[in-house]
C-alpha cells in the first residue's frame, strides 16, 4: 500500500473557490500512476506503471492505493468504477480484451463475439453491466456492446446509417454517452437509454460535428459540438434543449446535481475547470509541477479526480 488517499496537499487554486489539491499516490515502485474515475464512496481507480510495458490496475481508496491483478504477463487498467465497488477496465490478453473485476478483486476476462478480434470496456453501471467496444483492427469496424453481469454479451442499437461508434461514460442507472459515425455523417453525440432505444443528440448547426463525453442518471448529457466556426463545450438537458458552457473546452464528467468537470484548451494546455449546474465556472488550478491535465471525473459529492504530469490527483472543493 502506498501513501494514504488524503496524505499530501500539493497546491490551492484561488481562495473563493478553496480547492485543495491532493497527489493520490500509487503502487510502490511505480514511475507514472492516473487516474480515470471515481464512485459515490470515494473508491476511484486507474493504473500504474512501473516504466516497463505493463500497465497494473490500481484501485485508490481511504487507505491509498492497492493493485487489482489481472492476468499474469497482461497489461491491464481500470477505467470505471460503480458504486458497489465494482470496476471495468483493459487488459492485454491475445490482443485486447474488457476485464471486470469484482469488489473482491476476482476477474472476468469478457467475451468478445465472432468476426471481432479486440474488445475494451468503457463504462460500468450500478448493475454490474459493462458498456464499451469490439473491433477489427483489419477493417476498422467498431460497434458498441454491452456485457451483462453473467456475461453475456449484446450489441447496442445504432442510429440509421451509422457504422462506427465509440463509447465514453455511463451513469449508475443504464444511460451511455458517447458518439458515432458512418458514410457521409461527421461525428454525431448520442445518449443510449435505460431501454435500449439510441437518441440523436441536436447540432448547434447543420452538419456541425457533436461528441458527447459524459451522462447522468438524469439523462443530462455533456460533451463538444461545432457551430461551423468554433468548438463549444455543451450540454444537452433531458428536454432536448442544449446550452454552451464556453467556446474552446470540453466537458469530461457531469454528476447527478448537474455538477462538470472539464478542461479548457490554452496554448496548447488543458486547464481543468468546473461548472455548476447554473453554468457558473469555477477555475480548479492544476497540481504544482504540472501544465495540463489529461482526464478528469467526478462524483456525486463533487469530488474530482484526475491526471496530470505523471501522477494521480484528487480535487476537493468546499
Amino acid at each position: 500500500m502506498s501513501c494514504a488517499l488524503l496524505a499530501t496537499v500539493v497546491a490551492a487554486a484561488p481562495a473563493h473557490a478553496e480547492p485543495v489539491i491532493t497527489d493520490l499516490g500509487g503502487l510502490p515502485g511505480s514511475t507514472m500512476n492516473w487516474v480515470d474515475a471515481i464512485n459515490d464512496s470515494g473508491v476511484a481507480v486507474g493504473g500504474s506503471n512501473s516504466g516497463g510495458r505493463i500497465n497494473r490496475a490500481v484501485r485508490f481508496d481511504g487507505g491509498g492505493a492497492s493493485e487489482l491483478v489481472g492476468p499474469a504477463g497482461a497489461s491491464t487498467d481500470l477505467v470505471a468504477v460503480n458504486n458497489n465497488g465494482v470496476a471495468a477496465g483493459i487488459t492485454t490478453v491475445d490482443g485486447n480484451k474488457a476485464i471486470r473485476f469484482a469488489a473482491d478483486g476476482t476477474y472476468q476476462v469478457l467475451s468478445v463475439p465472432f468476426g471481432y478480434v479486440n474488445a475494451v470496456a468503457r463504462a460500468i453501471d450500478d448493475s454490474g453491466t459493462v458498456f464499451g467496444l469490439v473491433g477489427d483492427h483489419v477493417t476498422g469496424g467498431q460497434i458498441p456492446v454491452r456485457w451483462r453481469p453473467n456475461g453475456v454479451i449484446t450489441s447496442m442499437k445504432m442510429p440509421a446509417g451509422a457504422t462506427w461508434a465509440y463509447v465514453t461514460t455511463a451513469s449508475p442507472n443504464g444511460y451511455v454517452a458517447g458518439y458515432v459515425n458512418g458514410s457521409g455523417a461527421d461525428f454525431t453525440a448520442v445518449r443510449w437509454n435505460p431501454d435500449g432505444s439510441v437518441t440523436t443528440l441536436p447540432r448547434l448547426v447543420a452538419n456541425g460535428t457533436t461528441t458527447a463525453q459524459a451522462v447522468n442518471r438524469n439523462g443530462d448529457v455533456v460533451g463538444t459540438a461545432f457551430d461551423g466556426e468554433r468548438s463549444f463545450g455543451v450540454r444537452w438537458h433531458t428536454d432536448g434543449s442544449i446550452t454552451k458552457l464556453a467556446a474552446g473546452v470540453e466537458p469530461k464528467d457531469i454528476n447527478d446535481h448537474g455538477v462538470t468537470v472539464g478542461w479548457a484548451h490554452h496554448e496548447g494546455r488543458q486547464l481543468p475547470f468546473r461548472w455548476n449546474d447554473d453554468g457558473e465556472k469555477t477555475e480548479l488550478g492544476l497540481p504544482e509541477g504540472t501544465d495540463t491535465v489529461y482526464r478528469l471525473a467526478i462524483n456525486n459529492d463533487g469530488v474530482i479526480v484526475g491526471s496530470a504530469g505523471n501522477a494521480a490527483y484528487k480535487w476537493t472543493v468546499n
